[in-house]
């Protein structure tokens, strides 16, 4: 690989990172390429991508920005996952890496810190934007449920008081 395809690739990973302020490191030592396939297939379905790159062309694509961090886990054979959401990358790496022991998370970043294994791990077992998403939905309308039932409620017990004392009436005629 000469210099000038050195500086596209390196320009091709910055302009995948940017706006990205996460990334997962994974050992990928002994991946065969269906592997690789499968793990690439998990991450994408996730919203995430995988990339394999040289750790001197990652470490220079990286540069300046809050991944730069992680540097230091750029040694030997690495995978970066990263996405807009990391949560679904790192559900999707977890996931597959149970069926590839070969497939070693080293941590990565996250806004600037640097996070080890365990967190990777952590981070998989949080709720995604989507279902925050939705989650967050589902209280603001349960606010509104319920002020609509409150108002509702004045009406209905007064109704309910009329409808008592009508029937006490018809009792005592």
């Amino acid at each position: 690989m000469n210099k000038q395809q050195k500086h596209v690739r390196v320009d091709t990973l910055r302009r995948e990172l940017d706006g990205i302020d996460s990334v997962i490191i994974a050992e990928n030592k002994g991946i065969s390429v269906t592997e690789m396939q499968t793990l690439r297939g998990a991450v994408r379905a996730a919203g995430g991508k995988v990339r394999v790159v040289k750790n001197t062309l990652a470490r220079l694509s990286v540069k300046g920005t809050s991944l730069e961090v992680a540097s230091d886990r750029l040694v030997g054979p690495v995978l970066i996952a990263f996405g807009p959401d990391i949560v679904g990358p790192a559900k999707a790496i977890l996931k597959v890496a149970k069926d590839m022991p070969k497939l070693v998370v080293k941590g990565g970043a996250i806004s600037g810190k640097v996070i080890d294994a365990d967190g990777i791990k952590m981070l998989s077992e949080l709720p995604g934007k989507d279902e925050l998403k939705a989650m967050f939905l589902g209280v603001l309308t349960a606010v509104a449920q319920k002020f609509v039932g409150t108002l509702a409620a004045a009406p209905r017990d007064f109704l309910s008081v009329l409808a008592q004392r009508e029937e006490q009436l018809k009792e005592a005629a």
